[in-house]
């Protein structure tokens, strides 16, 4: 009997666990782009992480085949590709127009979002534990926002706007990858997404083109590489778990944004920064455990959706 709740409890963790490897590789992910920024027009940068993204997520398909895909298939994933070019885009916009640290802070309003849109796009409950853990992490940004604006240090309205902006649409995009991953395998949703990103960033992206230098290619690859085996793993992970339980876990971000953020470009990260990174590891640790509806499951009646 110890043994089978053993294995449930490490099956219930599962999930969690890909989530915060999959936020590792793409907030890696992040600070190359960041690299790049001042060097590319930001249409180039997106039309290029979903290039060659693209080829890894051909890949993947190839390699874990046969899949179906049909009609639905390819209109819920060209909706979700839209969306999360929005996100992509905003946030690339504000990553490259202020600290590293502050742009990922202000990002962690996707949580939130994600737990109210998962509600109404899914029916999930909220359960008391989601709640707080909101709560104690969202305490957390407050912590580290509050200390940023006590170095004096402004931020940039367009960059705040973006930030916000990629959270939202980041947010509907997961929870439409859970509502669709009942519908289509992961392999494809990622190709999907990829394929249709690219084609519709492609006009823009010949537009904005200014060059890419050969050292700077492999740079690109690696961004490709990255955001693929990143999307792969957090489906997977938000498949096989509520998007409540697991939305929390990104607040890790803040984590390897700061790491990032002091290798690379020397942004040094105040006390306030490490009190609000505590708040939210605690935040993660209670909201990945069961607690009790506050608003029960909901039944969603969708024919076709």
């Amino acid at each position: 009997m110890v043994e089978v709740r053993t294995a449930d409890a490490a099956a219930s963790l599962r999930p969690a666990m890909v989530v915060a490897l999959s936020i590792l590789l793409l907030s890696a992910m992040d600070a190359l782009v960041k690299s790049m920024g001042p060097t590319y027009p930001i249409l180039q940068l997106v039309w290029l992480r979903y290039v060659f993204g693209a080829v890894f997520a051909v890949a993947a398909f190839a390699a874990t085949g046969p899949h179906t895909i049909n009609l639905k298939s390819i209109k819920t994933n060209a909706l979700r590709a839209a969306i999360m070019i929005v996100a992509a885009g905003s946030f690339f916009f504000a990553i490259t127009r202020m600290p590293l640290v502050e742009a990922v802070t202000l990002s962690f309003t996707a949580p939130i979002f994600m737990v109210l849109i998962a509600r109404i796009v899914l029916g999930e409950p909220i359960t008391s534990r989601a709640i707080f853990g909101v709560m104690i992490g969202f305490a957390g940004v407050l912590v580290v926002v509050a200390g940023d604006m006590g170095t004096g240090r402004t931020l940039m309205p367009l960059g705040v706007a973006a930030a916000l902006l990629a959270a939202v649409s980041y947010a509907l995009g997961i929870i439409l990858l859970r509502k669709h991953s009942a519908h289509d395998a992961i392999p494809v949703m990622v190709l999907l997404q990829a394929a249709f990103a690219t084609l519709m960033l492609t006009p823009f992206g010949l537009v904005a083109w200014s060059g890419v230098s050969m050292a700077e290619l492999g740079r690109f690859v690696v961004i490709g590489l990255l955001g693929t085996v990143g999307h792969l793993l957090i489906a997977w992970g938000f498949k096989h778990a509520e998007a409540g339980k697991l939305a929390p876990l990104e607040y890790t971000n803040l984590l390897w944004a700061t790491i990032f953020g002091v290798l690379f470009f020397s942004e040094r990260p105040a006390m306030t920064t490490l009190a609000g990174a505590m708040l939210i590891i605690l935040a993660c640790l209670i909201a990945t455990r069961s607690g009790r509806p506050i608003f029960p499951r909901r039944r969603i009646n969708a024919p076709g959706s």
